[in-house]
């Protein structure tokens, strides 16, 4: 039995390590690196061997390793240089040879699982594998031992893994290797290397009977992938997520200074009053304190509190346990617990949990917006606790019941209606369950005429607001789309026709043309002569001039015509069109047609009145495309949807006795749907195809329809059309920074310059 050689360096062993398990003992061999060596084991007597050649020892104790009675039924385990290049493994029984089997632990290395003689496990496996895993045949064979040695491998396939088990006489023999990629072919003999010295050796004892005959098969493992399968990801990728900007706003509350260095050594309250509290730390900084109760409670500034109302006149309780900090801090942290407001003017600090806006530290900003709609910029601010009231106009629709006797017979009706527009100022507010709105205590009005927006409050919230505005009222980015609409004609006609002439007497000439019959009594007939109705292909027949395409002549004449048409690809259309993020541009090309008419009668008395309604479509080109949005990583979101419209096919109708032709359009639509490019990324929308087949045939009654011969006096045109519509769309963002050249930093050419001069001058 042959497996191919190992190609690598040799597997270093730096360590063993023996495990007493509750069937024997695991001998486990470290190797460098996590390598894993081949394994060739086989039983000696009292002694089960394992070789793993390319293998080198290299213990840090010595250069072998020796254990003495490791585990019950096994007398000794050694490991030695079997040559330079070759490392053997010897354990012995003491009653019998053991039984052992190769396990490869996933960290790497060799772990060989040996039980005493006698022991119910399985026959020892012995595994000659190169690192990749593979499927596993089992062989049951003949109990007899077979020494062998590997050989080299003549065929190409990869390298595969096998594990081969010689047992003693009275152990079974397993097999286990990979499926080959394809079967070897058969050659000649080839002659074993030299074998080395202490190395089995295969004896062949019959070279005609086979070496396994009637061997049982097991398949073991998962299959092997056919190699164009491609195998799913080993795990889930999310998709990739580009940069986010974002923008930072200081939201902490606001501070009275004191303007005072002064230190708390040691403070401890227990459910003090705030007012008491704030009134010790203003005192200790040299300020004073005026304090004022829930002016909610009482009604208004003034009034005395509702009766029922319970009031506190020292505020909210606090406890404190403060050592070595400033009073400035102390007293903001009292502020900051409590919720009371506050405000410094000169020399004394208004406290309250609601102050008037004369007690308050209030400023008005007005704010003129570019971008943002002053609709969205009021609701945002509204969402973060700012309060806004705007104005509403709805219709109010008032009912009135008609008195029984102003009733003029049964159709009258019981109610009058009456509907007015009202106006109504309604109260913009949020209140979280929660969560404490950042902005309460703000308010905000809008003008839509200015796009302004009016901001009252405290310094701090103002400037929260206005910074959140300004992130609001970003310019919406634009992208330069280019389109491109090509229209591939492929067509081909096909015609089968046959043309003669022949005499009948001597005077009277026939003439056959595409299906076409003329009978001719004299040598020419005038070109101006009509033939009746019905009969339009005379044109085809007679030339310019009253000449006849056909010599008229007593000989039969016939010619076979056969044509194939092709078409060809031409640009409907190639505009550049510059979109707004959100916004829909439409391109249109098209011609009003007739596509349909309508007749309505209506009748009366004396008279019939009708009326005939005219239905119109376009054919041409209508291509709109939407631009969703545009992100700050490079990539537009955008949908298309071309349609393509012609004339298919005309139709008369008779409409009061006078015919009328409407056109049937023929569309090729597609919607694209939302899709994403990056910029200068080109999009190639194909597929919207078109196939028409058509079959003409014209002949000669009754003649045409005789079998065979009827091909003479007939024609057959078979026309088939295919078209298709080619969108190919690029869209580039457009710059709008100040880095650009137009806009503030646009500096015209002298042609332009010169060129918008006497623009101004007209």
């Amino acid at each position: 039995m042959a497996s191919q050689p190992t190609l690598a360096a040799p597997v270093q062993v730096t360590g063993v390590q023996l495990n007493q398990t509750a069937s024997g003992v695991d001998v486990t061999l470290q190797t460098k690196a996590g390598a894993r060596p081949q394994v060739f084991a086989v039983n000696r007597s009292n002694s089960w061997t394992a070789d793993l050649p390319s293998s080198q020892l290299q213990l840090p104790g010595g250069k072998s390793f020796r254990k003495e009675n490791p585990a019950p039924g096994i007398a000794l385990v050694t490991v030695a240089p079997l040559d330079a290049t070759s490392v053997r493994v010897t354990v012995v029984g003491k009653t019998g040879a053991p039984v052992g089997q190769v396990v490869r632990p996933d960290q790497g290395g060799v772990k060989l699982s040996v039980s005493p003689f006698g022991t119910k496990q399985a026959a020892a496996t012995t595994t000659a594998s190169f690192p990749a895993p593979a499927r596993s045949l089992s062989v049951l064979a003949q109990p007899s031992p077979v020494p062998f040695t590997p050989l080299p491998s003549t065929s190409a396939s990869p390298r595969t893994t096998t594990t081969i088990t010689v047992p003693t006489p009275t152990k079974p023999l397993t097999l286990a290797q990979t499926t080959p990629a394809q079967p070897a072919p058969a050659a000649s003999p080839t002659p074993s290397p030299a074998p080395l010295p202490g190395r089995p050796t295969a004896v062949p004892t019959n070279q005609t009977a086979p070496l396994l005959p009637n061997p049982d098969v097991q398949i073991q493992g998962p299959g092997v992938v056919p190699p164009g399968v491609q195998s799913v990801s080993p795990r889930a990728v999310p998709p990739p997520v580009g940069d986010i900007s974002t923008a930072q706003v200081d939201a902490s509350g606001t501070s009275i200074d004191l303007g005072s260095a002064e230190r708390v050594p040691r403070l401890v309250l227990r459910d003090a009053p705030a007012r008491e509290v704030l009134g010790l730390l203003a005192r200790t900084a040299g300020l004073n304190l005026a304090f004022v109760n829930d002016l909610l409670a009482q009604g208004q500034a003034g009034q005395p509190p509702q009766a029922g109302q319970a009031t506190s006149n020292d505020g909210p309780k606090i406890t404190l346990d403060i050592e070595n900090e400033p009073v400035q801090n102390v007293f903001n942290y009292v502020l900051q617990l409590t919720g009371l407001e506050a405000n410094r003017v000169g020399r004394t600090i208004f406290v309250g949990p609601k102050l008037p806006n004369s007690a308050r530290n209030l400023v008005v900003r007005s704010v003129r917006l570019n971008q943002a709609s002053i609709t969205s910029a009021i609701n945002f601010l509204v969402t973060l606790g700012a309060e806004s009231a705007v104005s509403r106009d709805r219709l109010v629709t008032n009912a009135t019941a008609v008195p029984v006797g102003q009733l003029a017979g049964g159709g009258s009706a019981i109610t009058q209606t009456q509907t007015a527009t009202e106006s109504r100022i309604e109260n913009q507010r949020v209140n979280y369950v929660d969560s404490t709105p950042l902005l309460r205590g703000l308010q905000i009005s809008g003008d839509e005429r200015t796009n302004q927006v009016t901001l009252v409050g405290e310094p701090k919230k103002v400037g929260i607001a206005i910074a959140q505005l300004a992130q609001l009222d970003i310019r919406r980015r634009q992208v330069t789309v280019n389109v491109r609409v090509v229209d591939v004609d492929l067509s081909s006609l096909d015609r089968f026709s046959a043309s003669s002439s022949f005499g009948i007497v001597d005077n009277t000439r026939a003439t056959l043309d595409a299906g076409n019959a003329v009978i001719n009594f004299g040598n020419r007939a005038p070109a101006t002569t009509g033939l009746g109705s019905g009969i339009n292909a005379i044109g085809s027949v007679l030339g310019a001039g009253g000449g006849a395409p056909f010599n008229f002549a007593k000989n039969f004449l016939l010619q076979l015509q056969a044509a194939v048409t092709s078409g060809n690809a031409k640009i409907l259309t190639d505009p550049t069109l510059l979109v707004q993020e959100g916004q829909t541009a439409t391109i249109n090309v098209t011609q009003e047609v007739v596509t349909n008419l309508t007749q309505q009668t209506t009748a009366s008395t004396n008279s019939t009145q009708t009326t005939i309604t005219v239905e119109k479509g376009r054919a041409g080109l209508i291509l709109p495309i939407k631009v969703d949005r545009i992100d700050d990583n490079g990539f537009i979101s955008l949908s298309i949807a071309p349609s393509v419209s012609r004339i298919g096919d005309q139709q008369s109708i008779n409409i009061q006795g006078s015919a009328n032709v409407i056109n049937l359009l023929t569309e090729r639509r597609l919607e694209s749907g939302q899709v994403r490019l990056r910029d200068g990324q080109t999009l190639l929308l194909t597929g919207i195809i078109q196939d028409e087949d058509r079959t003409t045939v014209t002949k000669v009654p009754i003649l045409g329809d005789i079998p065979l011969l009827g091909a003479l006096f007939r024609s057959t045109s078979r026309t088939n059309q295919r078209r298709e519509v080619i969108v190919i769309v690029t869209p580039r963002v457009l710059d709008d920074s100040q880095n650009s050249t137009f806009g503030y930093g646009y500096a015209p050419s002298p042609t332009v310059q010169q060129v918008l001069e006497n623009g101004n001058k007209k």
